[in-house]
């Protein structure tokens, strides 16, 4: 199997044209591009990332007593990831605390002002006071008599509360207690925990310091992972329609050849103007342990359903550092080269995903004499 090459610039192959080839011709073999019909069996490079992942941010700053998270390090969920020196926190509450108990303890001690009502007015029990000074007057009541009558008569002072008066400063006890509660929450910010399984994959230059409101390590988790890669425009109706009907294949590979199987959960309806090709996801359960989030892989996809698709012979597909590419014959009869993106490899002809057209002239077995801008003798 031939595994996809990256698409390549062209940079070395136009770089060639000043070669001292030019003017010289060679003899060689050349076959004109066509389509045929073949399943579909394409090996594409993905890019390896979390489907789950979250950064750590302290909210408050302070030096850490917990052992600084390092790359590579495996968390649970729930874990205590960073402790950060509670000690001035834990000073913040009592300071707080005490300030508030204070002002609670002078607020209970204030007594409450009283104050005397004034007597019923005059007019209220006048008739009855002047009915019996009257009969005091005409000797119908004793001394004892009329002062025990005219008591009677005459309400005492009642003693009340006093009108309600601001001896304690409600607001102030108020901010107080908010004063306490915000110093809590800040000491309970001292400790955080994972909120998911996972590996730090990034840790901030100095873990052992946190920076409210820094990132202060990344944790990604390894199960399940998501392939991201890029499906060439002609096999993308092909894997709507596979997909559909359950015919679709998907793996992912690792570079000593163990797999995980997967899903095609995302292929994307518009193609990128920039690559010409079409964003697609895999998703699938790293079981074994066998990739990393961040690294580069090949996920296989597959299905029965025959495509139309270019078929160069293994021969005339040659490789440099940029990638796959094939020598051509141009208008002129004058040697040239394309860059390819390649898939897979079956009885000796090789599928070329992109770079290729119908009706280029390809040199099935290049000399290697021939340099661009040689003469080609068929």
């Amino acid at each position: 199997m031939v595994h996809v090459k990256k698409w390549a610039a062209m940079a070395l192959v136009l770089a060639a044209v000043a070669l001292s080839g030019c003017g010289n011709s060679v003899s060689t073999k050349v076959e004109t591009v066509s389509k045929s019909e073949h399943p579909v069996a394409l090996t594409l490079d993905a890019n390896m990332t979390a489907l789950h992942a979250t950064t750590i941010v302290p909210k408050i700053s302070g030096r850490l007593t917990s052992a600084p998270l390092t790359v590579g390090q495996e968390v649970k969920a729930g874990d205590v990831v960073v402790q950060i020196d509670a000690a001035p926190y834990q000073q913040s509450i009592s300071s707080a605390e005490a300030e508030l108990a204070a002002a609670v303890s002078a607020a209970a001690a204030a007594p409450a002002p009283v104050y005397t009502a004034p007597a019923a007015s005059s007019g209220d029990t006048s008739g009855r006071r002047a009915q019996i000074q009257a009969w005091y007057n005409d000797g119908a009541l004793s001394r004892v008599e009329y002062n025990q009558m005219m008591a009677k008569a005459t309400p005492a002072p009642v003693q009340q509360a006093a009108p309600s008066a601001p001896a304690v400063d409600s607001a102030r006890i108020a901010q107080l207690q908010q004063a306490v509660q915000s110093a809590r929450d800040m000491l309970g910010n001292a400790t955080i925990y994972s909120p998911l399984a996972g590996r730090v994959t990034a840790v901030s230059d100095n873990p052992s310091v946190a920076v409210a409101g820094n990132v202060l390590a990344t944790i990604q988790q390894m199960t399940p992972l998501v392939a991201t890669f890029a499906v060439p425009e002609p096999y993308v109706d092909a894997l709507q329609t596979a997909k559909q009907s359950g015919t679709l294949s998907v793996s992912v590979l690792t570079p000593d050849g163990e797999s995980e199987t997967g899903e095609l959960t995302y292929l994307a309806t518009a193609k990128d103007p920039s690559t010409g090709s079409y964003m697609a996801k895999i998703t699938f359960n790293n079981t074994k342990n066998l990739f990393v989030p961040g690294e580069f892989y090949h996920v296989r996809i597959s299905t029965p359903q025959e495509v139309s698709q270019i078929t160069v012979p293994k021969t005339a597909i040659r490789t440099k550092d940029s990638g796959d590419f094939v020598y051509i014959v141009n208008a002129d009869g004058l040697a040239d080269a394309r860059s390819v993106l390649t898939g897979d490899e079956e009885e000796g002809r090789v599928v070329v995903l992109d770079g290729l057209k119908e009706g280029d002239k390809v040199v099935i077995d290049p000399p290697e004499k021939l340099e661009i801008g040689m003469k080609i003798d068929t």
